[in-house]
């Protein structure tokens, strides 16, 4: 395997994955340069050779780190939770029948039941629905139990030719790491990020400032010392301490001067950690990290050539096509007109959401429960989500053999994209009707009201069909969409080229 531009002394992990990777062309360079902050970010990229199951996919990451090592096995993990999921699931047996008529010879133990699986708001699907069924693992006992595919897919060339999704496939929730244990903590950890901050941030930003202590970390006084000096002011902001769980982002303004590229303006980094000072960090680290990569994938092409080995950026476009994100038309539209829009305009739509600061949280509120090992983080996330009654579901995509493991989390009964996508359940509908939110009624069926898609017995625990109003979630998500989901890199500077041509 040619490896260009990786240097010679990477991490033992870093050589695992290169090892478990499927033959190909790995190009490795940095992206940190495009901005100013100093923090290590790196793209690493996978052009696979003779392998039809990688058709119309591109394996890259995008990693950070406090060194360049780091940094690149943060993306190596990524390439492995794109480029395993298309190499397993797509040769994985499948099962088709409703949940009704499955459950007959399974029992409910062994499939989860599609209304506890957070639907679009309005979806026919029901327990009479035929769907295509996977199997996953339940991380408590390691009894398997089927799952939609439509939840346990990377990207659609893993359905069976003709399957109609009843959802848009999302990367959430992926994992990857020495071993299954830790991967599955991994991507039970972004699964609390979206389903804590999914409806509290971004259009719905609360704007709740966190005042951090005077005794930091080392790692997270190095980090704001960086922005510091780069006249970029760090905003750390409080979502939410479910489970116990320090739930925080960071978005920031640049108070030294205009950012390389207008994009930059929307950046966040987010994290969800038993340890709050770990949390902290990682949210720091993160936003630097988005900062770069959006400023790569959607800024200026030249810019972005310019930066990428040569060839790079073409061949990308080639090999891509399949993976979730370039299924989303709503968001590459959205995306070509961001990049037509001056730093201010992008500043003024988050004014009074993403980076506004309306109250204070002292920092030291926060829950804390210090993590010493690299796997603590994952091991008490899955502790308190099942001591609070969750069922913890992963979907094995380890190819036979391979040295590294890669999961997909299913967890019923937590939700994401409920501003995109409008998939809500039980929880989203219950805190926004705690938030007093107009986006859940219970009365009338006007334009734009869907039902939320519930069990009946928790129609029963609400006392009625909650609806949600999807004409509402638009207008409040307004000119805000690519916060929510960006299309694939460098497609929409393609897309405005092939416009004016």
């Amino acid at each position: 395997m040619n490896r260009n531009g990786l240097p010679a002394d990477l991490p033992d992990a870093a050589r695992a994955y290169l090892d478990a990777f499927p033959k190909g062309e790995i190009v490795a360079f940095p992206i940190d340069p495009i901005d100013r902050v100093g923090i290590p970010v790196w793209i690493v990229a996978l052009f696979p050779e003779n392998e039809p199951l990688l058709d119309g996919i591109m394996p890259y990451g995008v990693g950070y780190g406090v060194d360049e090592g780091q940094a690149i096995l943060g993306a190596m993990g990524e390439i492995a939770e794109m480029a395993f999921p298309a190499l397993s699931l797509s040769q994985r047996k499948k099962t088709r029948g409703s949940y009704n008529e499955i459950l007959v010879s399974v029992g409910e133990r062994a499939i989860a039941d599609p209304l506890t699986l957070c639907l679009p708001a309005g979806s026919p699907v029901d327990r009479d629905t035929r769907l295509e069924w996977v199997e996953a693992i339940r991380h408590a006992d390691g009894t398997g139990v089927l799952v939609p595919i439509d939840l346990a897919a990377y990207n659609s060339t893993e359905l069976s030719d003709g399957y109609k999704p009843f959802t848009t496939i999302i990367s959430n929730g992926m994992g990857a790491g020495p071993d299954r244990d830790f991967a599955v903590g991994h991507g039970l950890c972004e699964i609390l990020q979206r389903d804590g901050n999914g409806l509290l941030f971004r259009a719905l930003d609360r704007g709740i400032a966190l005042d951090l202590p005077d005794e930091l970390s080392d790692d997270a006084a190095n980090l704001l010392a960086k922005y510091e000096a780069a006249g970029i002011r760090p905003i750390p902001k409080f979502a939410t301490d479910e489970f116990g769980l320090t739930n925080i982002y960071c978005v920031g303004v640049d108070e030294g001067g205009e950012p390389a590229e207008p994009i930059m303006v929307s950046s966040c980094g987010e994290a969800c950690h038993p340890d709050r000072m770990a949390a902290l960090e990682k949210a720091l680290a993160e936003y630097a990290a988005s900062r770069a990569r959006k400023a790569y994938a959607h800024g200026n092409d030249a810019n972005t050539r310019s930066l990428s080995p040569k060839g790079y950026v073409d061949r990308f476009l080639g090999q891509s096509g399949g993976a979730a994100k370039s299924s989303d038309r709503r968001a590459l539209d959205a995306m070509i007109d961001w990049q037509s829009r001056e730093a201010a305009d992008i500043r003024g739509w988050l004014s009074d959401n993403m980076l506004s600061e309306n109250r204070r949280k002292p920092f030291d509120t926060l829950p804390n429960t210090p993590c010493e090992g690299f796997r603590d983080r994952g091991e008490i996330a899955i502790e308190k989500v099942q001591d609070a009654g969750f069922d913890v579901l992963y979907v094995d995509m380890t190819p036979s053999e391979c040295p590294v493991a890669t999961v997909k989390l299913i967890v019923p009964g937590m939700e994401v994209e409920t501003m995109s996508y409008y998939r809500i359940g039980e929880r989203g509908t219950r805190k926004l009707m705690e938030m007093d939110s107009p986006l859940i009624r219970f009365d009338g069926d006007g334009e734009g009201l869907e039902p939320v898609r519930l069990t009946p017995e928790a129609l029963d625990r609400f006392g009625g069909q909650p609806m949600f109003d999807t004409e509402l979630a638009d207008r409040l998500v307004g000119p805000l969409y690519p916060l929510y989901r960006e299309p694939e890199a460098h497609h929409a500077a393609a897309a405005s080229e092939r416009k004016a041509a």
